[in-house]
């Protein structure tokens, strides 16, 4: 039986790839500019979505890849 499994991403800017800290009173929505704290240029939401969806999707493959290598392991010992 797997665990149950959560995979946090940071929000990170497009520019610079620093982690971008927004306003925690603000919900944001699609069409939001983010401005970073570090270099200032505005980043797109729907953008910063897409590469964190993207980065989540490639961390959970990894991480279903290495449970998989784990098991066959154990299959053929």
């Amino acid at each position: 039986m797997m665990e149950d499994k959560s995979f946090a991403v940071q929000v990170k800017c497009l520019f610079c790839d620093c982690a971008l800290e927004g306003d925690t009173e603000k919900e944001y929505v699609s069409g939001d500019m983010l401005k970073c704290q570090e270099c200032e240029e505005l980043n797109d939401y729907d953008a910063l979505i897409d590469v964190a969806a993207e980065e989540r999707k490639e961390i959970v493959a990894d991480h279903v890849q290495s449970e998989i290598e784990k098991v066959a392991k154990n299959l053929f010992k």
